[in-house]
């Protein structure tokens, strides 16, 4: 059961809110602004209220996703792909296509977990009160609400409006027993990559829009992955 839970909340709770589609527009100088100040305020670090807006998105919102899994248990890189469904604060799926088929659903505290024609498996997130912390969060993410996303994760906005990158570190004791950091980045008004990083030293860069649409190698590294998401 923990290997399921811990599954889940680094490749659904955490991977879904921020690979919906951002709406960031971009910072816009003053009409006959000089261009020092013109290049000034596009180098600003991003608004943390208008990015949290952009983020949010009504339900029901989908998006294809690649995930790399690296970890000091394998002896090359996980990549799998598929789609990630948000149907609002309460309702969270994410599908596995490649290499396997997997397909995990969240209603309200049910969590039920398909992979390929086996039965289904499920349980409740009361089992689990650090991953229903996770996905309370995230949709509160998804909901654009600083103030309930404040009281689960410290925030810290970094960048510009070109390529900024959001921070997200927990402040509860159990979930940073699982993960240490997550790290959002992106370009102009699309999300690129996000970043797990948990205390083992594993990481999970989950690849989206534009980024998810590249070809990877099958032994690709984190350098080349960071180009990507570049």
């Amino acid at each position: 059961m923990r290997g399921i839970t811990k599954g889940i909340a680094l490749a659904l709770g955490l991977a879904a809110a921020p690979a919906l589609i951002l709406t960031a527009a971009p910072v816009l100088g003053a009409p006959g602004a000089a261009a020092p100040e013109v290049a000034a305020q596009q180098s600003a670090v991003p608004d943390l209220d208008t990015l949290l807006q952009h983020l949010a998105r009504p339900a029901p919102a989908t998006t294809p996703f690649v995930e790399v899994h690296f970890s000091p248990l394998l002896s090359r890189p996980l990549i799998v792909s598929g789609e990630l469904q948000y149907g609002g604060p309460d309702s969270l799926a994410r599908t596995v296509e490649k290499p396997y088929s997997e397909h995990t659903e969240i209603h309200g505290d049910e969590v039920s977990v398909v992979r390929g024609s086996g039965k289904p498996r499920t349980f409740s997130l009361q089992r689990s009160p650090e991953l229903k912390t996770l996905l309370t969060s995230f949709s509160a993410l998804l909901g654009g609400n600083r103030q309930q996303l404040e009281s689960s994760f410290t925030l810290a906005v970094g960048g510009d409006d070109t390529h900024w990158s959001l921070q997200l570190t927990p402040r509860d004791s159990r979930v940073s027993q699982r993960v240490a950091h997550i790290t959002v980045s992106g370009e102009a008004a699309s999300p690129r990559c996000m970043i797990t990083t948990a205390p083992d030293g594993s990481v999970t860069i989950m690849l989206m829009e534009e980024a998810a649409r590249t070809p990877l190698a099958p032994d690709i590294d984190r350098a080349g992955l960071e180009k990507v998401c570049r």
